[in-house]
């Protein structure tokens, strides 16, 4: 083989390592009172630069939390209005820390902003489902804890199973589970769900509720979800 058929050769499993995500790490936040404007100007530009800027950083998705409650007030909703969802490739979860720090000491040096939550997860599923037909500009996230005692049937149950039966309801068209790492730097909240599931959506929160009503309600059997410790919100792009 000549040297040019070698410099053609793709490139190698290591090299590419870099730039696939090993974390998600979910940075939930808010303004502070009578600073919304402000804070969402600097969320969208200065704070996102940085952010990206950050080595280990690979993308980052800004949201906000929709106002129509898909749960129908069952359920809390988490009380930090924004959510990051930052891709991130590490060399274990321990090398988020410094990630971690760097995104609070932004929001800390704002006047506008409250101090985060930072919550690092790994995937625990494969992604299913089918790309959106035009860029994501919602995701319904699920916040889940297992019945007590039975956490290993949970999640494999999760990722094998229910990912795919929510695909379901028609508004969803893809979907991921996220497991909680052994390590983390929690911020304002504490990072008390095992398991977060991903669903891009294409459609509005109201079609989602429409669609429930029409679903068998053996859809909706969920015995290894404890639903005193769950959560549930669409967000929208922003």
């Amino acid at each position: 083989m000549s040297e040019s058929e070698v410099s053609d050769e793709p490139s190698s499993p290591l090299s590419l390592l870099g730039r696939q995500r090993s974390h998600m790490l979910f940075v939930l936040s808010d303004a502070q009172k009578g600073y919304e404007a402000e804070f969402l100007e600097w969320y969208r530009g200065i704070y996102q630069e940085a952010v990206l800027q950050i080595p280990g950083v690979l993308s980052l998705g800004h949201y906000e939390q929709h106002s129509v409650d898909i749960t129908g007030g069952h359920y809390p909703r988490l009380p930090l209005r924004y959510l990051g969802t930052c891709e991130l490739a590490l060399d274990g979860a321990f090398a988020a820390e410094c990630i971690i720090d760097l995104i609070a000491l932004l929001h800390d040096e704002h006047r506008a902003a409250q101090a985060p939550a930072t919550w690092l997860y790994y995937a625990a599923s494969e992604k299913v489902g089918r790309p959106t037909k035009t860029r994501t500009s919602m995701l319904t996230l699920a916040f889940a804890n297992a019945v007590t005692g039975q956490e290993a049937e949970f999640r494999e149950w999760y990722a094998t199973r229910h990912i795919r039966h929510a695909l379901h309801v028609p508004a969803l068209v893809s979907g991921q589970c996220f497991e909680r790492t052994l390590f983390q730097k929690p911020g304002s909240l504490e990072a008390s769900f095992s398991t977060i599931a991903i669903y891009e959506q294409e459609g509005t929160p109201q079609s989602m509720l429409d669609s429930f009503a029409t679903l068998p309600e053996s859809t909706f059997n969920f015995p290894m979800l404890d639903l005193s410790r769950f959560s549930e919100s669409v967000y929208q792009a922003i």
